[in-house]
């Protein structure tokens, strides 16, 4: 099973044309909601999810299957699509548009579920991202 060995989430990234090179812009780990706003449209938060994996030599070219989920300390689990993957080299990295919205506000780890194409169940990365979903306060109206 393909190991994730790198997990961010961010506002923004580049990739170098001449080095390859990626730059994370705007690292998130905390975000606020304003106080009973709907969920954003299909239930993700517009923000990139980077993903970067250890492959071993049998692993490559072989199609794999991952999920991320936002993972609360009550067990709470939101879970993203599916995404289909395949790797040319030993090393594999992916970016994905869309943090799962989670139905409530709280503390929350976002992790990395790993799965053979085809398999029926999933196996959790050991690498975690922090993130934090709290409503934002409402501030006084500027009178001045």
């Amino acid at each position: 099973m393909p190991q994730c060995y790198f997990l961010a989430v961010c506002a923004g990234s580049s990739v170098d044309q001449h080095s390859n090179n990626v730059t994370l812009f705007n690292l998130v780990e905390h975000i606020g909601v304003p106080p009973g706003a709907p969920p954003p449209p299909k239930g993700i938060i517009p923000l990139e999810i980077h993903a970067y994996f250890h492959l071993t030599p049998e692993e490559i070219s072989q199609p794999f299957e991952m999920r991320f989920v936002m993972v609360a300390s009550s067990g709470l689990e939101t879970p993203s699509e599916v995404f289909t993957h395949k790797s040319v080299s030993h090393r594999y990295r992916c970016r994905t548009m869309g943090l799962p919205f989670p139905p409530v506000v709280g503390q929350y780890e976002l992790a990395v579920d790993i799965r053979r194409a085809g398999s029926a169940s999933f196996h959790r990365q050991r690498t975690l991202w922090p993130v934090t979903i709290v409503e934002a306060d409402r501030r006084p109206k500027v009178t001045h």
